[in-house]
């Protein structure tokens, strides 16, 4: 009978390793994939709150460009906590900035890829995504590009998303989703994130967005 019981007893160490084993294996299956881009929602500095230019970190912006960070809420017609947009949009977003001589206004990121080498290697497939859009019926606008590039900064593709025009914004003012997905090219080391503020009407540039991500995974 002792026999028997310290052979039930034994076995629970084994189950138990059986559980966290699979616990281990159901985490991996479904946590998300790392967003590749840093500070992808303007949360990492204070916006501004009049939609004036702020610096905006890990984001490089031209000397003399606009490129800002305003915060939700501020006075001007700018979009508010309940716009169209995220769900989970914080406190900040990404706009082309005031009083802009050029029409464009850009800021660009460069990551390395390094920590994906071997899954790019073998093969991997990318997300771009984000909330775009602007102001009313103004036609200001804004376009998200990934180019991958490699180990010598040469170009071995692009993928874009945007933008989203005023007719599909309804005329509101917010911010709308939008996806690519494609494939990694192979000997990509390093990705540049550029987004692109055009604007079209008025003397402030409102083109916005918020929330990017840009993930890799191994294809499947």
């Amino acid at each position: 009978m002792r026999g028997r019981l310290l052979g039930v007893a034994g076995t629970v160490p084994v189950l138990a390793a059986a559980v966290v084993a699979l616990a281990a294996t159901a985490s991996a299956v479904t946590a998300a994939p790392a967003n590749i881009i840093v500070n992808p929602g303007a949360e990492a500095g204070k916006g501004s709150p009049d939609g004036s230019t702020v610096p905006v970190p890990h984001w490089k912006v031209k000397k003399g460009g606009t490129f800002t960070a305003v915060q939700y809420g501020a006075p001007g017609g700018f979009p508010t906590s309940t716009s169209p947009g995220p769900k989970d949009r914080g406190a900040n977003f990404f706009a082309g900035g005031p009083g802009a001589t050029a029409s464009t206004q850009t800021a660009t990121q460069t990551d390395s890829l390094a920590a994906y080498a071997t899954v790019i290697a073998a093969g991997a497939t990318f997300t771009l995504d984000g909330y775009l859009g602007g102001f009313d019926s103004q036609g200001d606008h804004v376009t998200v590009t990934v180019t991958w590039q490699s180990s010598a900064g040469t170009a071995l593709g692009t993928a874009t998303i945007g933008p989203v025009t005023a007719a599909e914004r309804h005329d509101v003012t917010g911010m709308l989703l939008r996806s690519v997905k494609g494939t990694v090219p192979a000997n990509s080391a390093t990705a540049l994130v550029t987004i692109k503020c055009v604007r079209e009407d008025g003397s402030y540039n409102d083109g916005y967005a918020d929330n990017l991500s840009l993930t890799i995974v191994a294809a499947s």
